[in-house]
C-alpha cells in the first residue's frame, strides 16, 4: 500500500528538478546563442575625446585586440571611429549617433567620451580605456561591481612616485608649475593628488587654468619665473599640447616631468609612465567577454597600473638638467 504523505512531496521533487533542468537548458542554450552571435554582422563604435599618442595608442592596443579575438573586417565586423576634437559637445552627439545608429558596443577613450557614453545609453554596453577614476567620474558604481552597462580598464598615475621622480632628477625643486583644464572630471581628480603628493615631498604647488590647447603655451609662460618646473598631469587638453608645454620649460632652462611615455618622447624629459598600447589591448579583452554574452556590470575594471621609467636625454640637455646614471640605467626606454 502506497503512503500517500510520501508521493506529493516527491512528486513536487520531480518537477522542480525538471523545472531548474529546462531553466538551464535555457540558459546556456541563450549563452550559445550570445556565442555564436559573434559571427554576424557588428558594429562597434569607438569614440575618443582628442588626438594625441596616448590616447592613439589606446585606440590602436584595442583595435589589435579585437582582430586578434576575430573580430575582423573579413568575419563581418565594423568599427565606427569618431574623434570630438576636444569639444565634450562633439563627444555627446558622437554618443547619440553610435545609439541611434544602435551599435553593438561602444569603446570609449579617455573619460569626457565615457561620460559622454554612459549618458547617452543604459541599454548598449560601453567599454571604457584610460579613464583615471570611473567611480568619481560617475560612470560605474565601484570598481569590484561597476553596475550598469559600463566596464573598462583604468590608468591610475603614481602621482608621487612620478614626482618623486622629478626630485631625483632635480632636487633643488621647490615649486612645481601644472597647467591645467579643470573642465575635465579626470585632471580634477588628477590636481587632488598631485596637491597630496607636493605637500607630503615639502613642495610647492603653482596652479594656472586653460580650456583649450591653443592657451597652454601662453599660461605656462607666464609661470616662468614663479616655478622651478613643470609637472604634465593626466589632464587630455595639457597632453595635446605637450610641445608647447616642454618649449616654455627648454627656453626657461627648467625640468618638464610628464604622466606618460608618449609626453617623453614628444620631448618631456622623463616618467614612470603606463604602456597605453597595453590599455588598449586589456580594454579589447574586457569587450570580447561584453560581445560573448557577459554583462558588463559584472566585469571588475580593470587598473592598469604597472609603470615603466621613460627617459628623454635630448630634453634633458636642452632644460638644463642632468639624469644620474642609475636612473638612465633603469629606463626601459631612453630617447637620444
Amino acid at each position: 500500500m502506497v503512503d500517500l504523505t510520501e508521493v506529493k512531496p516527491r512528486c513536487w521533487q520531480t518537477k522542480r528538478l525538471i523545472l531548474v533542468a529546462l531553466t538551464v537548458l535555457l540558459l546556456t542554450g541563450g549563452c550559445a546563442k550570445k556565442k555564436a552571435g559573434t559571427n554576424k554582422a557588428l558594429t562597434i563604435g569607438i569614440t575618443q575625446i582628442i588626438s594625441h599618442p596616448g590616447i592613439d595608442a589606446v585606440r590602436e592596443g584595442f583595435l589589435d585586440g579585437m582582430k586578434a579575438a576575430g573580430y575582423t573586417k573579413e568575419a563581418g565586423t565594423k568599427y565606427d571611429f569618431q574623434n570630438a576634437q576636444g569639444d565634450m559637445s562633439n563627444a555627446q552627439k558622437i554618443a547619440q549617433k553610435f545609439v541611434s545608429d544602435q551599435v553593438d558596443l561602444i569603446f570609449a577613450i579617455s573619460t569626457p567620451s565615457t561620460q559622454a557614453a554612459a549618458k547617452a545609453t543604459k541599454t548598449i554596453p560601453i567599454v571604457f580605456g584610460a579613464v583615471t577614476d570611473p567611480v568619481s567620474a560617475g560612470v560605474v558604481r565601484s570598481i569590484r561591481s561597476p553596475g550598469g552597462n559600463v566596464t573598462g580598464v583604468s590608468d591610475v598615475w603614481p602621482y608621487k612616485d612620478q614626482i618623486a621622480l622629478l626630485l631625483k632628477i632635480s632636487p633643488d625643486v621647490k615649486r612645481l608649475g601644472v597647467v591645467y583644464n579643470p573642465g575635465e572630471s579626470n585632471s580634477a581628480f588628477a590636481m587632488e593628488r598631485i596637491k597630496q603628493a607636493c605637500k607630503e615631498l615639502g613642495l610647492k604647488l603653482v596652479t594656472a587654468p586653460v580650456s583649450g590647447t591653443g592657451e597652454v603655451y601662453a599660461v605656462a609662460k607666464s609661470l616662468v619665473g614663479r616655478v622651478d618646473a613643470f609637472y604634465s598631469s593626466a589632464d587630455n587638453t595639457v597632453i595635446s599640447a605637450v610641445e608647447s608645454l616642454v618649449k616654455v620649460a627648454q627656453e626657461a632652462r627648467i625640468p618638464c616631468i610628464a604622466g606618460e611615455s608618449d609626453s617623453v618622447q614628444r620631448g618631456a624629459l622623463a616618467t614612470l609612465g603606463t604602456n597605453y598600447y597595453e590599455v588598449g589591448r586589456s580594454s579589447a579583452k574586457l569587450a570580447t567577454k561584453v560581445l560573448g554574452g557577459i554583462d558588463p556590470g559584472l566585469i571588475p575594471v580593470v587598473e592598469e597600473t604597472k609603470t615603466d621609467l621613460y627617459i628623454n636625454l635630448k630634453a634633458a640637455k636642452a632644460m638644463g638638467v642632468s639624469v644620474p646614471q642609475d636612473l638612465v640605467k633603469k629606463a626601459k626606454k631612453i630617447y637620444r
